[in-house]
């Protein structure tokens, strides 16, 4: 089993938000593995409000797996 070091930030509506790993440029071992950092809220709690952190991790995923991530979604207006 794999296990994870960092913290994993769950929106307050139940969403998944990140792994803190993801924000220091690591990957993070799964979203369904335990994370050694325990489960944190995030402060964002309108989901139609913007989340700074988030836009930060999807930034990165985009620029280190565009394969992975569809055309249409490939776009800094995003």
């Amino acid at each position: 089993m794999a296990i994870c070091d960092g913290c994993l930030v769950i929106h307050r509506d139940g969403e998944i938000a990140y792994c803190s790993e993801e924000l220091e440029g690591k990957r993070c071992a799964g979203y369904d593995e335990p994370h050694l950092a325990g489960v944190m809220a995030c402060r964002i709690t309108l989901r139609v409000v913007r989340c700074a952190h988030c836009d930060e991790v999807l930034g990165r995923r985009l620029a280190e797996a565009p394969d992975l991530i569809p055309d249409v979604l490939c776009s800094t207006d995003n």
